[in-house]
């Protein structure tokens, strides 16, 4: 059997392998050309050379099938030889058994091959037994059109079939299962085969992609935009999306968070950052944005100039970079806008501000008029105030040599500045650090140490970051009806 045909009978059978493909060698190499395949157990059909190379292939190919993600790969050989290969996974076949071939049947059969599923018809009366011993399996939906029988649909139900549906009369009394789909379909309004088809596989390919089948539009009636993903606007964002709404956070390409572990914001660097078990991840465009929210996160958008509204329309707009001025925010980007801190103006920036400074009025809501002016002197923790915010001594690049977490005292050296120390101020936790290789300036804030010692929590959300996120949240919610 040639290898294309190897490979064919295992995708008939769902079983999961990798196509490797010799694309390009050089120096000394066993062979200039060749394919194998790779099932997920590591078995090889074929051969690209055999030996180290052909044992590291497989190892990447059996990665590559975990992952469902292929690719170009480079493999070195001896001193100067290299094979490089290309690492294919075939997209699983997706397949239907439809007992019953009415006009409907036949309609769903047709929209699901031009969507590239196989179908298998079975005659209407079909038997338990018959279906059972068709090919069925996790990639499988069952569809059972015509009269009601309960021992096929027990049957289709012990399969792995992930979807079981019952095409019948909405009067048919049955008793209800989970695993089954009946009524079957989506509620479009559907009278037409065609249409009855388009309903029950726009409701098949829900399952099978795991979405809800609701309206792309439902989440933008909950979508906020937060500028910034700090340690203070993370809290506001991770309270949102506990709420039940949906948050696309905008960053810099540089963001300056000190606050990392606790700031989405380090998924521009990290890619991914996870904060209280909300995760953040870093997209490149609306696609990839709409896919994270899809998938419940939180993408993270380098965007600055909020060109991002051309394409998304947030029912609330956040302004949460904390620069203690407007850096181009206005009231009517969205239904609703919210300001975080100095530098705004309720009723005239923003429709409400929040408070940022500790005191007693921390957090609250302001309707008209700012918020308290920046005094450049951080709140008092633990009986110290600036004495516990470090700034750069010089200027250049930054490289820290203590770690967030780490328990740090009065003189110690936490980083550099160029060649240039930075001393601890005083003694405790070291709360925040800049991200290695910033370039900053002298006076540039870069880390923060928490006199509290052990008893600082640096892993979760601030009290401050809290409270602020309540005043949003109260926004939010009071106003919700009047802006969706």
């Amino acid at each position: 059997m040639g290898l294309f045909a190897e490979a064919a009978e295992l995708e008939k059978n769902g079983k999961a392998f990798a196509l490797v493909t010799i694309t390009d060698t050089e120096g000394v190499v066993p062979r200039r050309s060749g394919r194998m395949i790779v099932s997920e157990d590591c078995t090889a059909i074929g051969t690209i050379g055999g030996g180290e190379i052909e044992y590291r292939a497989m190892l990447i190919a059996k990665d590559a099938i975990k992952n469902g993600k292929g690719g170009h790969f480079r493999i070195e050989h001896g001193h100067d030889g290299v094979v490089c290969i290309f690492v294919d996974i075939p997209i699983p076949s997706k397949k239907a058994v439809i007992v019953g071939s009415g006009h409907v049947g036949k309609a769903i059969s047709s929209l699901l091959r031009s969507l590239g599923w196989s179908v298998i018809i079975l005659e209407k009366g079909t038997d338990e037994k018959t279906l059972l011993s068709t090919d069925i399996d996790d990639k499988t939906a069952i569809i059972i059109a015509g009269k009601h029988d309960a021992a096929l649909v027990k049957a289709a139900l012990s399969t792995p079939a992930f979807y079981v549906g019952l095409l019948a009369s909405r009067s048919l009394l049955i008793a209800p299962d989970p695993r089954l789909y009946f009524p079957i379909g989506l509620d479009i309004g559907e009278e037409t085969p065609e249409e009855i088809a388009v309903s029950v596989v726009s409701e098949i390919m829900a399952v099978f992609n795991k979405r809800t089948g609701r309206s792309n539009r439902d989440w933008q009636k909950r979508l906020v935009i937060v500028r910034g993903a700090g340690d203070l606007a993370t809290g506001t964002i991770v309270r949102l999306v506990k709420a039940g709404y949906k948050v696309l956070a905008l960053e810099t390409e540089k963001p300056t968070v000190i606050r990392r572990t606790v700031s989405l914001a380090e998924a521009v660097y990290e890619k991914k950052m996870t904060v209280e078990g909300v995760t953040g991840v870093l997209v490149q465009n609306d696609a990839e944005a709409r896919r994270a929210l899809d998938d419940g996160m939180v993408p993270v958008m380098i965007d600055q100039d909020l060109s991002v509204l051309e394409s998304f329309h947030p029912v609330v707009l956040v302004d949460a970079i904390i620069a203690k001025k407007n850096l181009g925010t206005r009231k009517g980007m969205a239904p609703l806008v919210i300001a975080l801190g100095p530098g705004f103006t309720a009723g005239i920036d923003a429709d409400a501000v929040i408070e940022t400074k500790r005191g007693h009025t921390l957090g609250s809501v302001i309707w008209q008029g700012s918020a308290i002016p920046n005094s450049g002197v951080p709140g008092v923790i633990g009986g110290y105030g600036k004495e516990r915010v470090i700034h750069s001594p010089a200027s250049g690049v930054f490289k820290g040599v203590r770690e967030i977490g780490d328990i740090v005292k009065q003189g110690d050296v936490i980083a550099y500045v160029g060649s240039t120390p930075v001393i601890a101020t005083i003694n405790g936790k070291l709360r925040g650090l800049l991200h290695d290789g910033l370039s900053v300036s002298e006076g540039f804030k870069i880390a923060d140490i928490d006199p509290r010692g052990e008893e600082a929590d640096h892993l979760t959300i601030s009290d401050k970051a809290r409270a602020i996120a309540g005043g949003v949240l109260e926004v939010v919610t009071s106003r919700l009806n009047e802006i969706t």
